[in-house]
């Protein structure tokens, strides 16, 4: 069964976090030019480990727990705050405030996303602007434009293929779900295929045998009625007693193999060996593919249609020889073919009531039946079932 893929966003995002953090506080070990004292350092580094410790271990509650998002920005946005006025260096410093500008178009909703970046930006600009002047800041604006410019397009690219992400994720479940539920409904069906099928076989040995049995009754009640006045004719009520039972025993015999349950009947593979060898003719049996269990409807199925077949065979095509074929190479699928050597569709009912009760037996399952003439002189019936 598959299991649904961990969601690692959350762990990325913050490896993303600290990365930028990491990158802005090399800037201490390349410059000379620091615009504070020289113990401003430490209070930054230890103002970045808040931050950074904050950013990293509330980043995955944040985006389950929707009251910890106040929190989170409000006290990101005032540690950055006094992280940039105490730095002692300015310039690209400033881009520290960009993972939580990104974190915040993320989760939260556009207007508040608007209002932190804005809030973060300004920020910026006034570090510059305020000590130096609205020259600097004018300076400022321009230069953290494009930095900024470029984190919201990316995180709003970001956001979009997230959301596609997860609503294909979502579409394939219900896929899977709508799938698994028509697989179960395919099954209902196919069993509810057997059973009607069964019994419409009951009620026809139930008529057919019923009606035997009652006129056997009646001709051996009239030949004991008349044997002592009239042995003749008694003798020939016997005689057609005996006539009608071997036909109802012949009946009794197509029937009782209709009927018999899957349960009892062998792998498909022997049962169509045992078939063949009922047919009154030489019948060779080809198995294709490694053979695998199938469902009892299936088996069932493809049973009744090789039954049928090699009936057609035996009665119609004036045959010297059948092929039997069961093919498994093709995963997902299985088929079943009959050919023989006979005199083709001339001889092949392919309007009959069988190959009719075929067609509509395996479109049940899902599958397609073809039948006609072969090629090379023959008749071909074959049957193709998803399993």
């Amino acid at each position: 069964m598959r299991t649904t893929p961990r969601d690692e966003g959350p762990y990325y995002g913050a490896f993303a976090f600290a990365s930028v953090v990491v990158t802005c506080f090399a800037g201490y070990f390349f410059t000379e030019d620091f615009y504070g004292p020289a113990w401003m350092v430490w209070l930054s580094v230890f103002l970045c480990s808040v931050h950074v410790a904050f950013g990293i271990l509330d980043f995955v509650p944040m985006e389950r727990d929707p009251r910890l998002r106040g929190i989170y920005f409000t006290g990101q946005c005032a540690l950055l705050t006094a992280m940039l006025w105490l730095s002692p260096i300015r310039g690209f410093f400033g881009i520290i405030v960009l993972p939580v500008a990104s974190q915040a178009i993320f989760v939260l909703r556009r207007r508040n996303a608007l209002l932190v970046s804005a809030y973060l930006y300004a920020l910026n600009i006034s570090i510059w602007a305020v000590p130096y002047g609205w020259h600097s800041g004018l300076h400022a604006f321009l230069n953290y434009a494009a930095a900024f410019a470029f984190t919201v397009a990316f995180t709003l690219i970001t956001r979009r293929a997230l959301d596609y992400q997860k609503r294909e994720e979502r579409l394939r479940r219900e896929l899977e779900a709508a799938n698994t539920q028509l697989r179960e409904h395919a099954a209902q069906s196919a069993d509810l295929a057997t059973t009607r099928e069964r019994n419409r076989l009951a009620r026809e040995i139930h008529d057919g045998l019923g009606h035997y049995l009652t006129v056997v009754k009646t001709q051996l009640d009239a030949a004991a009625a008349l044997l002592p006045a009239d042995p003749t004719r008694a003798r020939d009520s016997v005689t057609k007693a005996a006539h009608l039972a071997a036909e109802a025993l012949d009946d009794v015999r197509r029937s009782v193999g209709s009927l018999r349950t899957d349960t009892t009947r062998p792998p498909l593979p022997e049962a169509l060996r045992q078939l063949t060898r009922e047919t009154g003719l030489p019948v060779a049996v080809r198995l294709e593919g490694a053979a695998r269990p199938l469902p009892p409807g299936i088996e069932h199925a493809l049973f009744r249609s090789a039954q049928e077949g090699l009936t057609n065979v035996r009665k119609h095509a004036a045959a010297t020889s059948a092929e039997l074929a069961l093919d498994f190479r093709e995963p997902g699928r299985v088929r079943l073919s009959v050919t023989d050597d006979g005199c083709g569709a001339t001889g092949t009912p392919a309007a009959g009531f069988g190959l009719r009760g075929v067609r509509e037996r395996i479109e049940v399952l899902g599958g397609r039946v073809e039948s006609g003439d072969r090629p090379g002189g023959g008749y071909a019936l074959t049957i193709e079932v998803p399993a």
